[in-house]
């Protein structure tokens, strides 16, 4: 589908250069989103074009945006893999009977990319599950273990001692479709990146590429954010 035609990505440029030649870059994409909102361009869309084209804030997109050519959004090729659907890392060591305290829950304070109920816990959804929710193409989600819709963020929120096998079994009776194959060792992984986070830090994920001799291999991360 195209998103900016070429005559909308030259008078995108043009509005953003005047904005900031005035005001400078606060390295968001306000001035972006301003120009898409007088203009009837849905938000999610252009967000996944621009990021596509390395514009991550204003400045970066008069920078980076191809010029003389239509913007579209790649179709994606992300294949449920059966065998692994959450991508955990496959180096990563199980510890025998570890307890664990902490999980993550969506919180109204973010917003973006967040249909769930406050206070859900949140999983992340496994590799090429299709989003309930329109969410911008360029991110990964958690899916909320009530309503299964996605949220961006996760807040980091004290839970009763558990361990990977009780807390799978737990997830996977909830009997929601993305959450059926949440192994124990999908569980440790996901409590260990977990645990050693401070209560209310804000945590997201995503899938990252790993290049090698022996191919490319996908793995799952969750991590802190740091908001500029």
């Amino acid at each position: 589908m195209t998103v900016l035609t070429e005559n909308q990505v030259t008078e995108l440029c043009v509005f953003i250069e005047n904005r900031i030649e005035k005001i400078g870059c606060d390295h968001s994409l306000k001035n972006a989103f301003d120009w898409a909102e007088k203009n009837g361009i849905n938000k999610a869309d252009l967000i996944d074009v621009l990021e596509s084209n390395g514009g991550f804030c204003d400045c970066e997109v008069i920078m980076n945006l191809p010029e003389n050519c239509s913007l579209e959004i790649e179709s994606g090729n992300n294949e449920i893999d059966y065998k692994n659907p959450f991508k955990t890392p496959l180096n990563f060591q199980q510890t025998e009977n570890k307890i664990y305290t902490k999980a993550l829950f969506s919180s109204s304070e973010y917003n973006d990319n967040n249909y769930t109920k406050n206070g859900e816990l949140l999983i992340p959804a496994p590799f090429g599950f299709k989003p309930k929710k329109r969410v911008r193409k360029s991110m990964h989600f958690f899916n909320g273990t009530e309503s299964e819709l996605p949220s961006e963020i996760g807040i980091v929120k004290e839970i009763s001692p558990t361990n990977g096998k009780e807390f799978a079994k737990r997830i996977r009776d909830l009997k929601l479709e993305s959450l059926s194959k949440f192994s124990e060792r999908d569980a440790e992984y996901y409590l260990s990146r977990i645990e050693k986070i401070e209560i209310e830090k804000p945590m997201g994920t995503h899938f990252m590429e790993i290049r090698g001799i022996s191919g490319t291999k996908i793995d799952l991360k969750i991590h802190k954010i740091i908001f500029r």
